[in-house]
């Protein structure tokens, strides 16, 4: 983690409401959360409790029903829906559980795509997409198709697309959800190793063998923060 005092993720009193059939769903509950710059945190708890919801308003995917967010000092109550897109595809690079890879592409356009939206100069696209292959070991895989890959060379080049653009913060969810164990091992070694050389993640799961990775576990509960735990403590428990 680096010394910035200054956090990049800022939440305050975060709440987020559901009305469905006149049925008020409270997802969030008053949540107040700072990220810190170089960070590694995990998001823990039971299903249905707000992990989702809390990552999707982190990635200005869904806006809070109260309370206040900001991103490396941005509030983002008064954004647009453009500016949130163009903040959200310069700032944020997204890890899903079930890959969100396009199968008509190649492994080399899914990682180029969001270059492209961003109309970043082609020559430029080709070193980024490059570089950001070889960071996860996927290099060797760039004219191959989703389709020809396990579901593990799939995460990897989902975490290739994500780190491309050179994001401030990594945000994924379950990223191991649909991986075998070894798989899983792997990819979470792959985020240890971004997170050592600078990157800041934040990342949900519900699999207690992944919470050691992080430097910090918030668990949440009812749409509430009720716990932070040392990984180092829990990994001895397990």
């Amino acid at each position: 983690m680096t010394n910035n005092d200054t956090p990049l993720i800022k939440m305050a009193g975060l709440k987020k409401v559901f009305l469905t059939d006149e049925v008020e769903t409270h997802a969030l509950s008053g949540v107040h959360l700072d990220i810190q710059p170089g960070a590694f945190v995990t998001i823990a708890g039971p299903s249905g409790g707000g992990k989702s919801t809390l990552l999707s308003i982190m990635g200005l995917l869904d806006t809070p029903s109260e309370g206040k967010y900001e991103l490396n000092g941005h509030p983002s109550e008064n954004l647009s829906v453009r500016e949130r897109a163009q903040l959200r595809n310069k700032a944020i690079g997204f890890i899903f559980q079930s890959f969100n890879l396009i199968g008509d592409l190649t492994v080399f356009e899914n990682v180029e795509l969001p270059l492209v939206y961003r109309n970043t100069p082609s020559t430029k696209r080709r070193t980024m997409v490059r570089e950001a292959l070889e960071q996860v070991g996927m290099e060797h895989r760039l004219n191959h198709y989703p389709s020809q890959l396990s579901g593990g060379q799939q995460q990897r080049v989902a975490v290739a697309r994500a780190l491309v653009g050179k994001p401030l913060i990594l945000l994924a969810d379950e990223p191991t959800g649909n991986l075998d164990s070894r798989s899983g091992e792997q990819v979470m070694s792959l985020l240890k190793g971004l997170h050592a050389d600078g990157a800041t993640i934040c990342m949900v799961t519900h699999d207690p063998r992944y919470l050691k990775y992080a430097e910090r576990t918030i668990h949440l509960f009812d749409g509430q923060i009720v716990d932070e735990t040392d990984p180092a403590v829990l990994e001895a428990a397990i």
